[in-house]
């Protein structure tokens, strides 16, 4: 792992650099967190340059990064950001796997989280989950405002995330592109209480 740290380094292959990265993190966090939060932290420069390489590598990205803070004892380290970005990533693993309910439940406790971080992007990283849950239900129509809802949420349009951009492919190829459109849009429109407030909307449906 070394080695092809340094010859990434030496030829100026940062892609493949960002992609070890996380490997070597994995290793040092037993003996090393100073230095395993340095290399999470250039692969995080990394993937906003190039994009993450997958969702499931933001998921892992996300959760090693948590493993390295709460090792550290980095007690200012803000717990409702962790216990958002870990539910949702638990949400995620259920819809993968099929169930719903799982998610669901998973959902709830995110969004409790995310409220509590009184910080709109937390909220919409939520309501995007929320939006992948309506789907997983053949609520299509409905995600499609979930989508819009979070973008509200974020302040602007998502087109590099890849669980947006594949929700938004489905969405287009269930619903047709103008019926999407409006669907979003309807979302996109809303003010922000009432897109805090879309993705609960999910959690009272059967």
């Amino acid at each position: 792992m070394e080695a092809a740290l340094a010859r990434f380094r030496q030829v100026g292959d940062r892609w493949g650099r960002a992609a070890v990265l996380p490997m070597r993190a994995r290793l040092r966090r037993y003996d090393d967190l100073d230095g395993a939060l340095a290399d999470l932290r250039e692969a995080r420069t990394s993937a906003g340059e190039f994009g993450s390489l997958s969702l499931g590598d933001q998921l892992y990205g996300d959760l090693r990064w948590i493993d390295v803070h709460v090792r550290r004892g980095d007690t200012a380290f803000p717990a409702d950001h962790a216990r958002t970005l870990v539910a949702g990533a638990r949400a995620a693993l259920r819809l993968a796997l099929g169930d719903p309910s799982g998610a669901e439940e998973a959902l709830r406790e995110a969004y409790a989280a995310a409220l509590a971080t009184r910080e709109l992007p937390a909220l919409s990283l939520v309501t995007v989950n929320a939006a992948a849950l309506a789907e997983a239900r053949g609520r299509q129509r409905e995600s499609a405002v979930l989508l819009g809802a979070a973008a509200r949420l974020r302040g602007t349009h998502d087109r590099t995330d890849p669980q947006v951009r594949e929700l938004t492919r489905r969405g287009r190829t269930a619903l047709g592109e103008d019926e999407f459109a409006a669907a979003y849009a309807k979302g996109w429109e809303l003010d922000t209480r009432a897109a805090v407030d879309a993705a609960r909307a999910v959690f009272r449906s059967p």
